[in-house]
Formats: structure tokens, sequence, C-alpha cells
């Protein structure tokens, strides 16, 4: 049951704080933590960055923690169902009544800021990450697992101390924020970097892992390169059950991981090389984590639909290659929607030709409403396309199918929305309030 309380704390959130503005620059919420009292002090952090894996690595680090008996928070972007899936403590949402209480905190001096003018009025993220470490100092946690929002240098989290940071992947991404080549980018990710503390690095491109090598070595940071120091190798694919063997200063084979993909192979790796750098590892303990991490709309089986989210080129391909590792020669239906300013072309021709029978739907946003030109491209890569704009009608139409597999993806948007329909059959009002 969703309170009244909530729902108007989130229409302030929404309406006050608009959700799609940009503010770069750490002042704001260095100001706004001062006026808190420093609530992120005092606390052992793991800070994560990347392209792409950030937030399967820094689940994966919550479940280490937490797995390994320490209490520790989580801090997540953006959220599919519900805005406390941005907010774990020990691996779980905060309730609503503790989401309301670290709002009304940060409001009384977020309002006092705004005083100051539009420069210093702290924007929607600056405020979720406030109440996340508010959330943090009222919980006692000993760790938070922090995952950036975007790029890292300027990024809101970027206040922390952390015992060691994690740059996952590096590929062109928000140009018009980060930079145009991979190494500007790099740049920006390395920003999370700090004086004396490692970091870990994933696969990426020479030219952007010297980046982060020579920033490393200004702060004197060691670095530890996925590859070099160490590697995880696959043993079995298997949807929900997958098996890896970790190498690094301790061996450990045998880990069972629920999240899927080929991709979770390097998560794996850059998780437990950022664990074993500042713990003693219990392998039991690692087992039991990556046994158990999970995130919602990420290759995941609800009430016998596969929901995931295909809403760039690069999400595309890794769709595409998860379709063929867990379900080769299955017949296979989709329903598909995507907002209008993502690459509609580049995603459809990758996972178009994958299904038997393709739904094409409308997106609950107001940046869907091309849905006619969405059709038209995905006929052009598969005969059996049909056009339902009404997305919960699309839904019910995949479920009358025959097909071995059924899977909605496309725009996160509509991963969330079905997600919360085939749970509960309805949409929560949460949702409903602001619009996409």
């Amino acid at each position: 049951m969703i309170s009244a309380t909530f729902l108007d704390t989130l229409k302030y959130l929404y309406f006050t704080r608009p959700y799609n503005t940009m503010k770069l620059g750490l002042f704001r919420i260095e100001n706004l933590l001062s006026r808190m009292g420093n609530p992120h002090s005092g606390v052992k952090y793991f800070h994560v960055t990347g392209s792409n894996g950030k937030g399967s690595v820094t689940t994966f680090l919550e479940y280490l923690t937490y797995h390994h008996g320490h209490n520790v928070t989580g801090f997540y972007s953006p959220h599919l169902s519900t805005i406390l899936e941005r907010f774990h403590y020990n691996t779980q949402n905060i309730s609503q009544e503790e989401f309301v209480e670290a709002a009304f905190e940060v409001k009384k001096h977020a309002e006092e800021m705004d005083k100051l003018g539009e420069e210093f009025s702290p924007s929607f993220f600056e405020y979720m990450t406030a109440m996340y470490f508010y959330i943090t100092k009222k919980k006692n946690a000993e760790y938070g697992s922090v995952e950036v929002g975007l790029g890292g240098r300027f990024d809101s989290t970027n206040v922390i101390i952390p015992e060691i940071s994690v740059i996952c992947t590096v590929s062109l991404e928000h140009t018009n924020v980060l930079g145009n080549t991979v190494e500007q980018i790099a740049f920006e990710k390395a920003g999370i970097i700090k004086e004396k503390k490692p970091v870990v690095v994933g696969l990426m491109a020479d030219s952007a892992l010297e980046v982060i090598r020579q920033i490393a070595k200004q702060k004197n940071s060691k670095v530890y390169e996925y590859g070099k120091d160490f590697y995880v190798e696959p043993v079995q694919f298997s949807f929900n059950e997958n098996v890896y063997d970790y190498y690094g200063d301790t061996t450990i084979k045998g880990i069972k991981v629920r999240l899927n993909g080929k991709h979770q192979l390097y998560n794996v790796g850059l998780a437990l090389k950022a664990f074993e750098v500042t713990h003693r590892i219990n392998e039991k303990a690692v087992k039991k984590a990556f046994e158990e991490a999970f995130i919602p709309g990420r290759f995941e089986m609800v009430n016998g639909v596969v929901l995931d989210g295909s809403h760039n080129p690069q999400a595309a391909e890794k769709f595409a290659e998860n379709l063929d590792l867990y379900f080769p020669g299955k017949r296979r239906a989709s329903v598909f929607g995507i907002v209008d300013d993502k690459d509609k072309e580049g995603v459809l021709k990758v996972i178009a030709p994958k299904f038997d029978l393709l739904i094409v739907t409308k997106p609950p946003s107001k940046r869907a409403e091309k849905v006619a030109e969405t059709y038209e491209i995905a006929k052009r890569y598969n005969s059996n396309v049909i056009l339902e704009p009404d997305y919960i009608k699309a839904v019910n139409l995949l479920k009358e199918t025959d097909a071995d597999v059924k899977f909605v993806t496309g725009s996160f948007y509509l991963v969330g929305y079905v997600r919360d329909y085939l749970l509960n059959g309805k949409i929560s009002e949460e949702l409903t309030i602001g619009g996409a």
C-alpha cells in the first residue's frame, strides 16, 4: 500500500527538483552535506563508475559486504519500478517511511540553498545523494556501495573518500557532457580515484587505460587491471545459474551467479578483486553473495516473461547474445517499445531478426510518440510484426502467443511499467506521477 505522504513527497521531488535537469560541479552537494553535518563521513565506501557494468558491480559489492557480516547501504540509479530501489540497506530497499524521513531532512537544507538562486539550488540527483548519505548515517552502516550517476569527476557522489574505486569500462557515452573521445571520458571517470586509494580497472581501450594509469600514478594509487592482476573463466552459462571460476590473490571455483549474461563474467571479477583488496575473503560468503545478488529487470523472468532493456545498440548486442546463449532453437516472441530520441534503427537491426513474432508498442513516456515510425523500422528486419500501441494490450497479446519464450524489451520505462503490471496486475500510482 502506497501512503499519501510518500506520494506527496514524490510529487515534491519530481516537480520541484526537475528529474532530467543536470547540474555539474560539487559545490552544491558539498554545501548541502555541510549543512546536514556531513553524514557521509566516517563510513567505508566502494565507489563504482563505468560506461557499462557499474550497477552490477555495485550490487555485487553490496552483497559481498553484507554476507561477510557487515551493515551496508547501497546507492543506485536510475530506478525501474519504484524510487525505493535507489536506496538499499543490507541488500533490501528501504521503506516508504524511511524515504519520507530522509527527504524531509534534506528538504530543510535544500530550500535554504534555493533562496541563494538557481545556481545553488540542489538538483534531483544531488537531493537523492544527500538522502542516501543521511540514510547511511541513520542506519549506522559501516560500509556503503555507491554507483556513480554520470561520469565521475563532477558526479555528486564524488564527495566520498572510498576504500577503493572501480572503473568498469570506458566507451563513448553522454558525449555532450563527458567529452567526444574515450580518453576524455576516461579522464572524467578517473576523477573518482583518490590519493593513496587503490583502483580496480576493467577491460577497455589501451588509450583509455593509459589515462587512468597516469591519474592513478599522480594520486599514488595502486592499479589492479582485469586480465593482468585477476581474471574470471566461465564454467557454465545457464539461465539464473551461471558458474564462474575466479583467479586473483585467491582462487575461488564454482561461483554460481544469478545475474545473466556473458558480460557478468567481467563484473564478477571486478567486484571480487575490489573486495579482495580490502578484505579477507570467506569462500562460503562469496558464493552466497553471488548466488543471491539481484537487479530487477535485467534479463529477469517475471511470471513467464523475460524482461530486459535494449535501449541502445550496445545493450541490444548483449541482449541478442543472451537470446542465443540461453534460449537457442526456441520459438521467441517479444513486445518491444523504445523512446523517440534513441537509435531505433541501430537497436532493431540487431534484435528484430531474433524473434518469430515482434509486437511493437508505445512505452509510457512523453518521449515516445512516434510508435508508427518504430513499427515501420521493425518491419525492415522482421516479416512478422504487429503494431499494438497500448502496452498493456501488447503484453496480454504476448501472453496468448504459443512462443516457447516470451520477452519484453526496449525502453527501461516500458520494462519498469510492465514488471509492475506482471507482478501486481495493475500499474502502481507511484509510476504515474510526473510521467517519464
